[in-house]
């Protein structure tokens, strides 16, 4: 089982157990049996597992009872400090018609030793914690018998008395006086925001839950209502967002282990609309008709109405209606001849006619380059336009083409080559049409590539260091379009933004001057760019694994050793720097770094025959398994 579904079982654990267990007590209840002991305590803890047991009511005030163990399930004793944090749900509706469930934040108790209500460590793994008083009237909040109330509890970022260091972790669990939990508001996980954060954490890295933040984040807890959860998130992501801001989806994806992730369609309001939407006001009718209140909002904006507003107008739809596909292909001394079959996924027939007679076809691309054991031949692939080009055979769905003048240097005819396809389709409402028809806008295919030797299509080539799924955790699946409709980050850009592209040597740092597509996309994500100073990368730059894609043996393509057929960096003034230390020095780039790489052998600006001679041993200390294993000093997850 792998460490995500790990994390996601232990995150509903805690409701399980509930299930099974009172989950609490009237108003004369007793403290429940904190338990037996639960064995020897542990002795390393990487992981904190809490797990609560029940909440108690006594006279009104909440007990809660919690056992928290390692992730082998040993009992963690003697944690030194705690934070408790108490809230109540509003239903939807409940405050007004139209208004969506909210919050309500009652109060944070933190013991640091001191504690303002009474803390037991029962010495066995298991804990309890008295709130100093009654939840009723705390923040000037009612307390609403039967509502669904929330207890987070935050422990770690210190060490048990032994000094074992202690993880931080958030652990919530919602609860209601009579009973089971009848609904609650949990719309997106962290783990969909940390497709592109990396385990995002808040307030000294104390909170790193979604449930956390959601429950201070409420209106009377925040002095600036811009600062409620959602309006604040929202508006945050409207500058510098990697991927389209219309498709809510990215974030609020569907899951139905939540119960209201759908919230993004159904429930419209002015406040969560208008914090995208910034150039309306509502009330006073700017932008849009007046609104007093959200009670009309959904007549007009109902869950299918938005559903459409915010997508691609069926252009998905559309797309799933065509695809062209490389069936074969081989090389004649520098001629690449291959057979294009277009058909229509949907029917499961093809398309009779070849891509110049087919009228919703407003471009359609081949280009090809050669060799796999050197990163490509030129820097600038040969291609054709097929909807312009008569095809030299083929009939009913399978036509046949040639791209002539391929450069296939002596000595690599065992080689392979990669032929890439780039597109834009005419469409409308879901539906493929004329091209002719102003009706209908272009709309791009996702570009896809084929690997191909001398005599047939090959199932290997290029290696692939990044996929289309790591860069669309964060872009979105083949959403960002270069020159035109280009889409494939894993191998079509690398057809001409390999290392035939010379970097400016007058730079001051090269490794970034250059369009090769492994430098030019580290500093791209880096900032240092010319053009892209104001990115800010949303995870932690250092973690290799948001982008490098997983090697056939469980490995990272970022580990060192470089694959052997990767050259210098090449400069306009005709010097060259060694492979590895044009790597790191696209992040890596003090003097004391450069100096580093250059005590170990590396090769700044020299000759061709000194940038290949091996004396780079950077791999001694950084390979893989090695003592500074890149993998390891990087903080990769």
């Amino acid at each position: 089982m792998n460490a995500i579904n790990r994390h996601s079982m232990r995150r509903y654990l805690p409701w399980c157990v509930a299930a099974l267990l009172t989950a609490c007590g009237g108003d004369d209840g007793k403290p429940g049996n904190p338990g037996e002991p639960g064995g020897p305590p542990a002795s390393e803890i990487a992981q904190l597992v809490v797990e609560v047991n029940e909440v108690q009511l006594n006279n009104n005030i909440a007990t809660i009872n919690y056992r928290v163990t390692n992730e082998d399930d040993e009992p963690v004793v003697g944690i030194p400090s705690s934070t408790y944090i108490a809230s109540q749900l509003l239903p939807q509706g409940y405050t007004n018609a139209g208004n969506s469930s909210q919050w309500q934040y009652f109060t944070s108790e933190s013991c640091s030793p001191d504690c303002p209500g009474e803390f037991v460590d029962h010495r066995n793994g298991q804990y309890s914690y008295t709130f100093s008083g009654t939840f009723d009237g705390m923040n000037d909040v009612s307390y609403i018998a039967g509502s669904t109330q929330r207890l987070v509890i935050k422990i770690g970022g210190d060490n048990l008395p032994d000094g074992t260091p202690l993880p931080i972790t958030n652990q919530h669990y919602d609860w209601q006086d009579n009973g089971m939990v009848a609904y609650t508001r949990n719309i997106v996980t962290i783990e969909t925001c940390n497709t592109c954060h990396n385990d995002l954490a808040f307030h000294g890295s104390k909170y790193n839950e979604i449930e956390t933040c959601v429950t201070c984040h409420t209106e009377g807890r925040v002095s600036n209502n811009d600062n409620i959860f959602p309006q604040m998130v929202h508006s945050k992501h409207l500058q510098g967002y990697p991927g389209s801001l219309a498709d809510c989806q990215t974030c609020h994806a569907e899951d139905e282990t939540l119960t209201e992730h759908l919230n993004w369609a159904r429930v419209p309001t002015m406040e969560a609309c208008g914090s995208c939407h910034t150039s309306i006001d509502f009330p006073a009718g700017e932008g849009h008709p007046a609104q007093a209140d959200n009670s009309n909002c959904v007549a007009c904006h109902n869950a299918d109405w938005t559903m459409s507003a915010h997508n691609d107008g069926g252009n998905d739809e559309a797309l799933a209606q065509f695809n062209a596909q490389i069936t074969q292909a081989s090389l004649a001394g520098t001629t690449v001849n291959f057979t294009v079959r277009l058909s229509n996924p949907q029917t499961g027939s093809v398309y009779s006619d070849s891509a110049d007679k087919l009228n919703f076809i407003s471009d359609l691309r081949v280009y090809a380059n050669w060799g796999n054991s050197f990163d490509y031949a030129t820097r600038s692939a040969k291609s054709i336009k097929l909807n312009e080009t008569s095809p030299s055979s083929g009939s009913n769905g399978e036509y046949s083409y040639m791209i002539t003048d391929l450069a296939v240097p002596a000595g690599s005819e065992l080689d392979t080559g990669t032929l890439a396809i780039q597109g834009r389709l005419c469409a409308a409402n879901g539906q493929l049409g004329d091209c002719g028809d102003e009706s209908f806008s272009t709309v791009n295919i996702k570009s896809s590539y084929q690997f191909f030797n001398a005599e047939m299509i090959a199932d290997m080539g290029r290696r692939s260091v990044v996929t289309n799924e790591t860069c669309g955790s964060c872009h979105g699946d083949q959403a960002l379009n270069y020159h035109g409709s280009r889409n494939d980050l894993e191998q079509q850009c690398q057809l001409c933004h390999n290392p035939n592209m010379a970097a400016d040597s007058q730079a001051s740092n090269p490794s970034i001057a250059t369009a090769d597509y492994k430098h030019m996309i580290h500093s791209i994500h880096n900032g240092q760019r010319e053009g892209y100073e104001s990115i800010n990368y949303p995870g932690n730059i250092g973690n290799c694994a948001q982008c490098h894609a997983e090697t056939d043996n469980g490995g990272l393509t970022a580990a060192l050793p470089l694959f052997e057929g990767v050259p210098p960096l090449m400069l306009d003034n005709g010097t060259y720097t060694s492979a590895t230390t044009a790597i790191c020095s696209d992040c890596h780039t003090s003097d004391s770094a450069k100096g580093h790489m250059t005590q170990q052998g590396g090769v700044f600006m020299g000759t061709f025959e000194d940038a290949t001679a091996g004396t780079e041993s950077c791999a001694t200390c950084h390979g893989q398994g090695s003592s500074v294993d890149v993998l390891k000093v990087h903080p990769i997850n």
